[in-house]
């Protein structure tokens, strides 16, 4: 009206005008400007236009709109709309459901181009173009892809869409998501195809057949049997043409039976392959019905069971070949049962004990035929056999029937069944009677020998001519603590001297075996246990009777005691150093003049100085920095006049200049005679500890900085329940600041009701120390609305273990929720197969898990399938043998390969063993994935049982002749060899494949014999026996071995002669018996003569009949002189002549003596000291015949046992007065060292202690046994440093220690003990502790946060990525650590802005809420918000950055939305015929619109920011107008206010406000906004009324 008045008309405008009664008119005006006559501006004219109802229509229009968006946005079938150029314009709700694209992200796409896979573009195209076209399309089906590239299938009525005027405006397309029932009926023919594929791989024969008995069915390992195609079967009659009419009326009874409905297991027939083979059957007849129940034919699942029965007769062949072997051998065999009662008894048991084979069988062996004195051993042994135990060469006597004992060698071996069950013994015997007699001859010549070497008390060994040791007497024994049994047989040199003298032990033994004897040879020889042994030796040749070398034999003389004190001194000193050295503690020593002499390996590693780098240099003036030199000079100083410092800091710095922080322990170092020569400094390394407690700082700032700045809400409660942390993101989505919730309860202030219980839990839980992941709650806000919140809690544990509280890192889930459908897949078919079928059939599944499991595998496992369905198959029903290979077999058929024919053993539940036979087939689902495995299994038990007695069998013969203690050898009808058992390897020294398939006689035996040998082999090929034939076998090495033979035809089960079988008896040793006895009376002589040790002899009157050259050596009398005289009398000084009497009277009387010590006097008179073994000397029937003495010059030893005392003062004072806790053990493990500082750290003193077991008594039980294990290995000579174990305090505390644990040595080399040096690292572990506790908690809150979080090394590449960022964007961690973050996560345009955001935090410059996009792995973006934070190392320096995101893709898009509205509001404020204005708190204009400008004359930029009721408003209005202001800034509105404004122009205009609070988003008021109504001219025309 007022742009009527001032000319300007306007037309068409709407507006409501109120009737009398309230109702509104809707209006349409022409507002006309009224003149008169002169043209002036009179009024103006009104034309209007009553359109109410045309109002009325449109609204109704736009309901039924309206109506239309929300049924198609809320139908619960997928609706999309295309126009006609095929781009999107209608995408409902469903439709975003089911793809995953919003509507926003398709509106106005091509639907075909963008969103239909390849192969479908052509037909959807086609479908929309008929649409199009006006055509109609109903039930088409094809894939629409999802976002995340699944295929959902659709089947869709696509529709022409037609406008109002009857144009074709596009297609609307109204689907039904039908992707289940796709996989429904792709599930379906899997379950066919699983069927399928079960029937043809297995591995029984399985045939269907329907009800006129034609095969219908019949799979691979049918047609593998029968050698019949499946296309050659299928649909003729199985009886009438694949049956033997023998069995035709029995197989159509069975199958008529089950298409009866009569069901029938386990029956045998025959089936004929096409070539007219037999094959045996086992078969289950299976009714099969129709899924009506009507039965529709028969299944028959088979096992072929031919090889079973072919086994059963080749057992019952080989069974008839041992017999025959056993019958005819010529050592006497027999065999017992259990009972112990005789079942085998051959003929040359009978010819050597008298015993017919009658009278023996049935009765009980040891009871009747052994000598009451051998029963028990002779039942021993037989005993053990029947326990399983083989005995080899075991020797008793067996009486014949005419009472004469034959001596017999006997092997005793268990006989097992094919079960592995134990039946009995047998026994393989030798006749050694005359070789016993041999025996007894030889043992009674060598016994004075053997006694004179075996007591004498010098260490005596013999080598033969290989340097294998055949001679090792008790003296031998004791010094290297080696028995004769460990070390006969052994190379002397290679395996008893040590490296650094084997060349010179073997050149000494080289000779001797040349003939060149060596005397005093000294050499090391090492004990068992490692000891060092000195000896003095003389080496002497060894020959037989005939001169021929055949060893060495060696005399010593033990000297190690007279080396040890020459090494004791050096040994201390070596102590000592070695303490110092691998103290893990820094020791220094100075001399009296500061001047460096003692620098230890530790001092060396924390300075990098080396030991000659400082050598001689003054340690204050060269090494302490200035600012401390007084300090230490005066420490030093006190210690050289004897003060001692204990506990003294000071830095000190490395080669690179690196400040050391030391803690010192200054100790004057005295000489023996208690003169000051230095100090010795024993530091500690206390940098380590100062650094800690600063990287426990960084971290905590670290984690404190993390939580705070994370956009996930992460709160703590302590154990009170009491809110102790709170980040932003909790106060931001609570709306709770921190100061409001710090200290209160969480649970009963900020929990809704109906979830403070179970929130309790959750967080009591947490205090008992149970992590809660995934916890649904809901949250109050202070605004009173509900947030719910998906929470990881936490317990949180400071350093000591203690439980503090609760951490709970949070995720708002208040948009998210959601459920899938799972659908299950069973075939009838396929469950009855595998339900009845007589095969076994399991089933796991991809965990290995048990899931099928028929009634044949219960049945032969004893296990229904409630007790193994969820189990572990491989786990806990294969035993432990078969484990990894049937777990191979399963792990393939998971990975798609299958595999058939495989076996193994199932146990039963009783224990028994099943043997199957095994196809495992890998299990898809719709897909193809594999889902498990399918195994069909064939019980092959008896099979197995028939092939395992065959075995057995074979096995007995084979043992037989194996561990036969008599040679056995057997050759085929050419003379070649096929048998030769372990006693022919032995003897000859051929290996069995040596002589396999060689002729016997052509190339093993000599010349001369070979005729004869021949002669014998040929009349046993042609039957006849021949006994007790002599010849000689030659070895390997040329050597003969005497034979005494049977030879013996060997007959097949048929009769027929196929070879012959000799057993021998090796007679050698018989013959070499008489030879031996007169060498070794020669060997007697000559080592008694030769030997490096005083040896005499007295006869029964005391007179000297013995007396070698060393004897005369010694004294100085030669043998001549010596010999007839009174040993005593002529030889022994007057004080020690009783006591050297009695002790030759005693060993005359039986009683000899060892390590006797006396005096003999040499023919000059010098006194040489001998230690003694006297032996009694008897003759061959045991009569005393005088005393043998062996002797040991002991007189060097006794000059060197006194000087060590002075020299272990020094390190007794070390050790006491170190600041290092220094401890000993023994070999037992009992304290033997204690110092002042291992007693001030535990408070035991060295009283309390010494002597008792530093394990049991002083460490706690759970480092018992670590503790034990260091000390072990030092003991076995293995130090070890570094090892950290706690030591408790007498009064209960724990002591952290850092110790090195050094072997300790005696002068001889011997481990006598552990010095352990120590270090005080309890307060260290402490802050390694809490270190550890807060990088936990911080790894802990990173890992659990739902915030994105990520970091970067220096580098830029990845190396922090939690769960939350994977969950994002879909990038595994191990996909993106060490990886570029820019390079390869972030997109081209952002690269450049967030490399520099990274690279400022890198130089320190941290960076709050910088937003960039990510891409997911699907290539969705993802807007985020970042923080990112400069990581720092315990020094201070960058290592990287951290950076915690928040997701703020939703916030963008409502940030978006409000931008459009907010410009929207804008543009209507603009664009208003209103004056509508705005101030802020402050008064000052911040709002001005173009109509306000219109009529006040002032533009925007001249009133923003000024003061509107100062400036504007006249004075008499100003009070007024301002507490209208002011009562909108208390949030109360004031409407229809009147307020005059002058112009630019002065001229005064009345408006009518509404006044109006503006609060913003948080609902903080932040000013006024002002509407007005310009009613000047109404305010004049009412002036003009009135008047």
């Amino acid at each position: 009206l007022d742009d009527a008045l001032n000319g300007q008309e306007t037309a068409n405008f709407e507006f409501p005008l109120y009737t009398k009664t309230g109702e509104r008119v809707e209006v349409l005006l022409n507002a006309t400007t009224r003149r008169d006559a002169n043209g002036n501006v009179t009024g103006v004219v009104g034309v209007g236009q009553d359109i109410s109802e045309i109002k009325v229509a449109q609204k109704q229009s736009e309901t039924i709109a309206n109506d239309l968006t929300k049924l198609i946005d809320t139908a619960n079938a997928p609706i999309f709309g295309i126009d006609t150029e095929g781009r999107v314009n209608e995408w409902n709700q469903k439709a975003v459901e089911i793809t995953g694209f919003g509507k926003d992200e398709v509106m106005g796409h091509d639907l075909v181009a963008e969103f239909i896979s390849n192969e479908f573009k052509e037909s959807v195209q086609a479908v929309l173009n008929n649409a199009l076209l006006g055509e109609n399309t109903a039930n088409f089906e094809f894939p629409l892809y999802t976002k995340h590239n699944r295929a959902v299938e659709v089947l869709l009525n696509a529709t022409p869409r037609i406008d109002s005027s009857g144009k074709l405006v596009g297609v609307v397309g109204v689907g039904q998501d039908i992707t289940e029932k796709k996989q429904a009926e792709i599930e379906l023919t899997r379950v066919a195809a699983d069927l399928r594929k079960l029937i043809d791989t297995a591995n029984a024969p399985i045939f269907g057949i329907d009800t006129r008995g034609r095969v219908n069915e019949w799979n691979d390992k049918a047609a593998e049997i029968t050698k019949r195609s499946k296309a050659e079967v299928m649909g003729h009659d199985l009886v009438a043409e694949f049956i033997s009419p023998d069995f035709r009326f029995s197989v159509r009874r069975v199958l008529d039976h089950a298409l009866n409905g009569q069901e029938t297991a386990n029956f045998e027939f025959p089936l004929y392959t096409k070539t007219g083979e037999r094959v045996e059957v086992l078969l289950n007849a299976t009714t099969r019905r129709d899924a009506n129940g009507n039965v529709t034919g028969v299944v028959g699942v088979g096992q072929d069971i031919t090889e079973r029965k072919i086994a059963e007769k080749q057992s019952e062949t080989i069974a008839n070949d041992l017999t025959k072997l056993i019958d005819t051998a010529n050592a006497p065999i027999f065999g017992i049962d259990t009972e112990g009662r005789v079942n085998e008894w051959n003929q040359k048991a009978v010819e050597i004990t008298g015993f017919g084979k009658d009278e023996v069988m049935g009765h009980d062996l040891v009871a009747e035929f052994i000598s009451s004195d051998f029963k028990e051993s002779v039942q021993a042994v037989l005993s053990n056999a029947l326990l399983g135990e083989n005995t080899a060469n075991f020797e008793f006597p067996l009486y014949t029937k005419d009472g004469r004992p034959v001596e017999v060698l006997l092997n005793a071996t268990p006989r097992i069944d094919s079960s592995g069950k134990l039946v009995g013994v047998v026994g393989v015997g030798q006749d050694i009677t005359e070789k016993k007699q041999a025996e007894v001859e030889l043992t009674r010549v060598a016994a004075d020998l053997r006694k004179l070497i075996d007591t004498a008390n010098a260490p005596i060994f013999g080598i033969d001519t290989k340097g294998r040791v055949n001679e090792w007497n008790d003296k031998a024994a004791a010094i290297t603590r080696r028995s004769k049994d460990e070390v006969m047989g052994h190379d002397l040199v290679a395996e008893f001297i040590s490296p650094d003298y084997r060349d010179s032990v073997k050149r000494v033994l080289d000779n001797a075996l040349a003939g060149q004897e060596t005397a005093n040879f000294e050499f090391p020889l090492y004990t068992k246990t490692g000891e060092r042994v000195e000896v003095l030796l003389n080496a002497t040749t060894r020959r037989d009777a005939n001169g021929h070398v055949t060893g060495v034999v060696g005399v010593g003389q033990d000297i190690s005691e007279m080396k040890v004190a020459q090494k004791q001194s050096e040994t201390i000193a070596n102590d000592l150093t070695k303490l110092i050295d691998t103290a893990n503690a820094p020791i220094f020593g100075i001399d009296t003049k500061g001047r460096v002499n003692e620098w230890n390996d530790k001092a060396a590693e924390i300075t990098k100085r080396t030991k000659d780098e400082v050598m001689g240099h003054d340690l204050v003036s060269e090494f302490i920095s200035s600012d401390y030199h007084d300090s230490v000079r005066s420490v030093l100083d006190n210690a050289l006049n004897g003060v001692e410092t204990a506990n003294f800091e000071f830095p000190l710095y490395t080669k690179t200049g690196q400040r050391v922080e030391v803690l010192l322990n200054a100790t004057t170092r005295r000489d023996a005679n208690g003169s000051v020569t230095g100090v010795v400094g024993v530091g500690q390394d206390i940098s380590e500890r100062k650094a800690a407690e600063q990287k426990l700082e960084t971290i905590a700032k670290d984690l404190r900085k993390l939580i705070d700045t994370a956009n996930a809400p992460i709160f703590g409660i302590d154990t009170q329940g009491c809110v102790n942390e709170w980040n932003q993101k909790a106060a931001d989505i609570t709306g709770y600041g921190k100061d409001e919730v710090m200290g209160h309860d969480l649970v009963a202030e900020f929990i809704s009701a109906e979830f403070k219980d179970s929130v309790q839990a959750v967080l009591q839980r947490a205090l008992l120390g149970e992590n809660t992941a995934n916890f649904e709650f809901q949250l109050c806000t202070k605004s009173g609305k509900v947030v719910d919140v998906l929470l990881n809690a936490t317990p949180r544990i400071d350093s000591n273990g203690n439980l503090l509280g609760v951490v709970g890192v949070g995720q708002d889930i208040t948009e998210k929720k959601a459920a899938e459908i799972e659908m299950t897949r069973v075939a009838t078919d396929l469950r009855k197969l595998i339900d009845t079928a007589n095969a076994p059939i399991f089933g796991i599944d991809v965990a290995g898990r048990v899931n099928e499991w028929n009634d044949k595998a219960a049945q032969i496992t004893g296990r229904d399938k409630g007790e193994v369905m969820g189990h572990d198959l491989v786990a806990e029903f294969i035993s432990p043998d078969y484990r990894f290979s049937v777990h191979m077999i399963l792990d393939n058929a998971l990975r798609g390969e299958e595999a058939s024919n495989f076996e193994f053993p199932l146990y039963t539940k009783s224990g028994a063993r099943v043997e199957v036979l095994l196809n495992a087939t890998p299990r898809r689902d719709a897909n193809g994935n594999v889902i498990g495995v399918v195994g069909v299994g064939q019980d092959i038990s008896e099979r197995k049982h028939a092939e395992g007695q065959l075995e057995m069998i074979a096995n007995d013969l084979r043992k037989l002749i194996d561990t036969a203690n008599a040679p056995i050898f057997g050759i085929d009808t050419e003379g070649r060899v096929n048998e030769w058992n372990q006693k022919a390897a032995d003897i000859t020294g051929y290996a069995k494949i040596e002589v396999m398939g060689h002729d016997l006689v052509a190339e093993f035996i000599s010349g001369e014999f070979k005729d004869s040998v021949q002669a014998v082999l040929n009349r046993a090929l042609r039957g006849e026996n021949t006994a007790n034939f002599e010849f000689p076998l030659y070895t390997k090495y040329g050597y003969p071995v005497e034979v005494l033979l049977n030879a013996t035809p060997r007959i097949d089960s048929l009769g027929k002669l196929v070879g012959v079988v000799g057993v021998g008896q090796d007679i050698t040793e018989k013959k070499q018996a008489e030879v031996e006895l007169t060498r070794v009376a020669a060997d007697l002589r000559k080592l008694i003569d030769t030997a490096n040790a005083p040896i005499f002899g007295i006869d029964t009157e005391g007179r000297v009949n013995e007396w070698n050259q060393k004897a005369a050596q010694i004294t100085g009398w030669s043998k001549q002189e010596s010999m007839g005289l009174n040993l005593v009398e002529a030889f022994i000084s007057d004080e020690y002549k009783e006591s050297v009497k009695r002790v030759l009277q005693n060993a005359l009387e039986g009683q000899e003596a060892a390590n006797f010590e006396f005096p003999l006097y040499t023919r000059n008179g010098d006194r040489v000291d001998v230690l003694l073994n006297a032996a009694t000397r008897s003759d061959a029937n045991g009569i005393v015949t005088g005393v043998v003495g062996v002797g040991q010059d002991i007189t060097e030893r006794k000059q060197a046992e006194r000087q060590l005392e002075n020299i272990a003062n020094d390190l007794a004072k070390l050790v006491d007065t170190a600041n290092a806790p220094i401890f000993g053990i023994d070999t037992n493990g009992n304290v033997n060292e204690w110092n002042q500082k291992a007693a001030a750290i535990t408070q035991f003193s060295k009283e309390e202690v010494m002597g008792r077991n530093l394990v049991s008594e002083f460490i706690s039980a759970d480092f018992k046994q670590s503790v034990q294990m260091v000390l072990a290995d030092a003991l076995a000579g293995r130090a070890t440093a570094n090892f950290e174990f706690p030591l408790y305090t007498k009064s209960g505390e724990p002591v952290e220690v850092l110790l090195n644990a050094t072997p300790r040595i005696d002068s001889a080399g011997k481990l006598v003990g552990v010095i352990g040096v120590g270090q005080d690292i309890t307060e260290k572990k402490a802050a390694e502790m809490e270190m550890t506790r807060v990088a936990s908690d911080l790894r802990k809150l990173i890992d659990t946060a739902n915030a994105p979080i990520f970091g970067i090394n220096i580098q830029g590449q990845v190396n922090e990525w939690n769960q939350k960022a994977v969950e994002i964007t879909g990038f595994g961690k191990d996909e993106v650590m060490g990886r570029g973050l820019v390079e390869d996560f972030i997109s081209d345009e952002f690269k450049n802005s967030v490399k520099m955001v990274l690279e400022d935090a890198l130089a320190g410059r941290e960076t709050g809420n910088f937003e960039f996009p990510l891409y997911t792995k699907t290539g969705d973006r993802i807007d985020v918000l970042l923080n990112a934070a400069t990581r720092r190392d315990a020094s201070g320096n960058v290592v990287g950055v951290v950076g915690v995101g928040q997701d703020i893709t939703e916030r963008k898009v409502a940030e978006k939305q409000l931008e459009t509205m907010a410009k929207d509001l804008q543009k209507l404020i603009d664009t208003a015929n209103a004056p509508i204005f705005g101030i802020d708190v402050n008064g000052k204009v911040n709002e001005w619109n173009q109509k306000a400008a219109t009529i006040t004359g002032f533009g925007r930029d001249e009133m923003m920011g000024h003061d509107l009721v100062e400036e504007f408003i006249c004075n008499e209005f100003k009070k007024s107008v301002h507490e209208v202001f002011n009562k909108a800034l208390q949030g109360e509105g004031t409407a229809n206010f009147e307020l005059p404004l002058e112009t630019k122009q002065g001229r005064q205009i009345e408006l009518l406000l509404n006044a109006t609070p503006r609060i913003d988003s948080q609902g903080q008021l932040v000013g006024v906004v002002g509407v007005g109504q310009d009613i000047t001219e109404k305010k004049v025309a009412e002036v003009e009324l009135t008047r």
